[in-house]
């Protein structure tokens, strides 16, 4: 395998909203409240929402994928999720939240992704570039301040 592998992507996003009340919302269940289209099974959680070691699977347009949650910390306002594309990719997603004032919520947001086989490595670049990233980060951007503004789902 060669270095080109491994790409990442960063983004910040400012939600306007408290970050207890966004850290919640980071959660496989409750993202259906906010991001139209989003669909997924949960295969484990003890309390059925986001939480450390949850499992869930999700399937779109472009594949299906297996998703575990392998930080979700509270205190600190930090989760992190590993999504499996198989036989392709694996994506580590940090997510960190602070706070920019008591209502406004900087959500900084990293995604690495790793080609898991050297066949899928130019399809990795070609579907995660800068623009096509930022791009989804900005519809999942306006789609939670939207509901956070409205009690509603951005359509």
């Amino acid at each position: 395998m060669s270095k080109d592998c491994r790409l990442s992507r960063n983004y910040r996003q400012t939600i306007y909203g408290s970050k207890d009340a966004v850290f919640e919302l980071l959660c496989p269940e409750r993202e259906t409240e906010w991001l139209n289209g989003w669909s997924y099974k949960m295969i484990y959680s003890e309390s059925g929402l986001a939480e450390k070691g949850c499992v869930f699977k999700t399937k779109n347009d472009f594949g299906s994928y297996q998703w575990v949650m392998t930080r979700y910390d509270h205190l600190e306002y930090v989760i992190q999720f590993v999504k499996f594309i198989p036989g392709e990719m694996i994506v580590i997603i940090d997510i960190g939240l602070s706070e920019c004032d008591r209502q406004t919520t900087y959500c900084d947001i990293t995604y690495t992704y790793t080609a898991i086989e050297d066949a899928y490595i130019e399809k990795m670049h070609n579907e995660n570039t800068q623009d096509i990233f930022n791009g989804h980060m900005k519809l999942w951007e306006d789609s939670l301040n939207y509901y956070l503004q409205t009690g509603q789902l951005l359509k």
